[in-house]
């Protein structure tokens, strides 16, 4: 059956934003170290780390002393950000989220994994030099952008019949899932319009997933329905970039 929980599980929205604007404000003193490890709880009640601890891999990030932090939601053809023929560029590619911290010489980039038994596990990658900080597409053109894709995103579910496992129709799966993407709290710190964004792409991207799972029974595939189908491929791409402003203009605001 498929269910909002399944769906999340494919979403941007990961456990990489929120890391990402929650240890900014830890970094800024404006949340302490409880608030951080409840953020990270709502995708995963235990925390853990390839080769280390949370404690130690949080003092190793405290005493980079990083001047930038931010979101990447690399994909198939995008891997901006990263290094190339790296075995930080493999993971993240995997997992399609990473968060990274930037220092003077030396970034630390943090790729989540999913485990059973309700464990998240990162893994940690130092980078000598700093790594590249792609530009950045600023917020207010992610908004307008986002504007385009609310309304062509709709066509993706228009003339979709419930699949036969769906147990539910497809736009009140939507609603809910994107109710589900929307509940991620943000620091104090967070702007309105960063707020707008980011309910703007859980939308559309509530509706790409459903679609996509829907696919099947209407003669796409999830293939071309995620990355195949180039009005599909316009609609991720929109998702990301703006799910990337957003968290990252959050993140630039608590570092200020």
């Amino acid at each position: 059956m498929t269910t909002v929980a399944t769906l999340a599980r494919r979403a941007t929205a990961g456990p990489a934003q929120g890391f990402a604007v929650w240890s900014a404000a830890w970094l800024s003193g404006s949340a302490g170290t409880d608030e951080l490890l409840t953020s990270l709880a709502e995708w995963a009640p235990v925390q853990s780390v390839v080769d280390g601890d949370l404690p130690g891999l949080l003092a190793e990030i405290r005493a980079l002393a990083p001047h930038t932090v931010r979101l990447l939601l690399p994909a198939p053809g995008d891997a901006r950000g990263l290094p190339a023929d790296t075995d930080l560029e493999d993971a993240a590619m995997a997992r399609g989220e990473s968060v990274v911290f930037d220092a003077a010489h030396t970034s630390i980039a943090l790729v989540p994994t999913p485990e059973a038994g309700d464990v998240m596990r990162w893994q940690a990658f130092a980078h000598e030099p700093a790594l590249t900080d792609p530009d950045q597409l600023p917020l207010g053109a992610a908004e307008q952008q986002l504007r385009g894709a609310v309304r062509e995103a709709p066509s993706a579910l228009a003339g979709l019949p419930p699949a036969p496992d769906a147990g539910d129709d497809p736009r009140r799966l939507v609603m809910e899932l994107t109710r589900f993407l929307g509940a991620h709290r943000l620091p104090r710190s967070a702007s309105e319009r960063a707020h707008r964004v980011l309910d703007s792409a859980g939308m559309v991207e509530a509706i790409l997933l459903v679609a996509g799972a829907q696919a099947p029974y209407s003669g796409l595939t999830l293939a071309s329905a995620q990355g195949g189908d180039e009005t599909y491929r316009d609609l991720w791409r929109t998702v990301r970039a703006a799910r990337v402003a957003a968290v990252n203009a959050v993140c630039r605001e608590e570092l200020r």
